[in-house]
């Protein structure tokens, strides 16, 4: 029996065992020394749901690598995402197409779903937390990149300026990138902004050749913190759906909401 609501979208809470998804990742031959919960993530759930698959997402407590768990001790990583399916459609995609041990890789009795609000009027008010990777694609060649090529926000900003005597702050970089993307964005103004986390982080991504080997790449994980106001619900509930910035397959650009 299908139990989906009327909403738009909804918030789901799902719980993955470590444990199977280390199965999995030995299933699709990655090398797992290199791939973090967030990758894993992201296979697991195309694995599951396929085109339906929920992004963005975010991994809750994701820098701990799959090695701190044991294969018994009965953790799991809880994982949050905005989907236009309820939890128990879901479940049905995995049912009808995921294989056995892929299936099992969630903890169904702990899966919980809610819908989200029919409507954000306008003026209200909204705090937020949203882990993004920062970074630009260069429109031209350079003396240091190439046209197409995906740069750390900061690492661009210091190659254009070109100049050592000028001190860049990250974080106003960051800043400044977060509310670039704000701006383009027709359903809410921001307010305000704070950095609260910054790392280099290792990312892993599979080519679309034959093999798909299994590149790691560096990239900046930033949260960020803040405030904001609605101008259009319509347009804002788009926003959540689709998060900010990219790589948001994997484990970025979901915004977390919650009152002012």
């Amino acid at each position: 029996m299908n139990n989906q609501t009327n909403a738009d979208f909804h918030m789901i809470q799902m719980w993955l065992d470590p444990r199977r998804l280390t199965e999995l990742g030995r299933m699709l031959h990655l090398p797992l020394k290199q791939v973090g919960n967030n990758y894993l993530v992201h296979c697991a759930l195309s694995e599951l749901f396929q085109d339906q698959a929920p992004k963005p997402f975010s991994v809750e407590d994701s820098h701990r690598q799959m090695t701190e768990y044991s294969s018994n001790n009965g953790k799991y990583i809880l994982v949050l995402c905005y989907s236009e399916l309820d939890w128990q459609s879901l479940q049905n995609l995995a049912r009808g197409f995921a294989s056995p041990t892929v299936y099992e890789i969630i903890n169904w009795d702990r899966m919980a779903s809610k819908p989200m609000p029919d409507q954000f009027p306008e003026g209200m008010k909204l705090g937020f937390e949203l882990r993004t990777c920062p970074v630009v694609r260069k429109a031209s060649d350079g003396d240091k990149w190439k046209k197409g090529q995906e740069i750390d926000a900061f690492l661009s900003k210091v190659w254009e300026i070109d100049d050592k005597s000028v001190d860049v702050n990250r974080e106003d970089v960051y800043k400044e990138w977060l509310i670039h993307h704000f701006e383009r964005q027709p359903g809410v103004d921001l307010e305000s902004v704070q950095m609260k986390r910054f790392s280099i982080e290792r990312m892993s991504r599979r080519n679309h050749q034959a093999k798909r080997k299994v590149r790691v790449i560096q990239r900046p994980d930033v949260t960020f913190t803040g405030t904001m106001t609605i101008k259009n619900g319509d347009e804002f509930k788009d926003l959540l759906l689709k998060g900010i910035g990219r790589h948001k397959s994997f484990g970025f650009g979901m915004l977390k909401i919650r009152r002012a």
